[in-house]
């Protein structure tokens, strides 16, 4: 009786055994089974985030919403300047013809001010194209621009013969400097053809000068004017402006127009 009793324990036992392995061996698997779901949905998510980046045409241009065709169109050369396979051009091709039409689209359905104006005209071409706009360098080059101006007023101060001949150094150092400044904007065509690459170094080389040279020649033009204005108003002419230092005046103001061109604009 005593050794059925217990052969009818250990049955018992060995059967709670197994269920309870059983159990473990199906939770087990349960875990496994979501855990892996788990992954696959936050997988899926995050595929769909990038996909929906990658897919943003501004993201694609590195331009902002709101940038106007200027901008925008800069961006597109010098994003297809560096692209490098037909898949990276198609997809820059599709971004701008998309932004364009986007433009398009909400200025035909905005209506008057109902959509900003920089978005509502992105694909036309600002007035003016030729005029400078605001575009500053880094802190290092503001500070050697600054630098190239101090050395030559000082030079030209300190010279026996003309100002104009240290000074026109100078403006030709910032010339340089501005025209390097605007390659990354004005790149050169992804191309072979040796026309087109002249007329680009063309362009640029002439916006270059045109930036400078035209600031030169304003701020020098302004002071120039000064003593004559003076004398209409029965004021008192400096110094400066009078003799031997009224050249020298004119040079330096023009010069300090290269550099803020050089360093604040494009």
């Amino acid at each position: 009786m005593q050794s059925a009793r217990l052969r009818a324990r250990c049955g018992a036992s060995g059967r709670g055994r197994a269920c309870v392995s059983v159990r473990g061996r199906r939770a087990a698997l349960a875990t496994t089974t979501a855990t892996t779901t788990a992954r696959r949905l936050g997988q899926s998510r995050r595929h769909v985030r990038v996909s929906a980046a990658a897919e943003d045409p501004y993201s694609i241009l590195g331009v902002a919403p709101g940038a106007d065709s200027e901008a925008i169109n800069r961006a597109y050369k010098s994003k297809i300047a560096t692209a490098t396979t037909d898949d990276e051009k198609k997809a820059i091709e599709t971004a701008h013809t998309s932004i364009m039409m986007s433009s398009l689209s909400a200025r035909l359905q905005g209506g008057g001010s109902a959509v900003a104006k920089e978005i509502r005209y992105a694909d036309r071409a600002p007035m003016f194209r030729w005029r400078p706009r605001l575009h500053m360098c880094e802190q290092k080059d503001i500070l050697i621009n600054g630098g190239i101006w101090a050395a030559a007023v000082y030079w030209a101060n300190k010279s026996t013969y003309s100002p104009w001949q240290p000074l026109m150094l100078g403006f030709a150092v910032l010339f340089i400097r501005m025209n390097y400044k605007l390659m990354p904007l004005m790149p050169r065509p992804a191309t072979d053809d040796r026309k087109e690459i002249r007329n680009a170094d063309t362009k640029r080389l002439g916006r270059a000068f045109g930036v400078v040279g035209g600031l030169f020649a304003l701020f020098a033009g302004v002071v120039s004017f000064v003593p004559q204005v003076l004398m209409a108003l029965r004021l008192t002419v400096p110094m400066w402006l009078l003799g031997s230092l009224y050249e020298f005046s004119v040079g330096v103001a023009g010069l300090v127009g290269s550099m803020i061109g050089a360093s604040f604009c494009r």
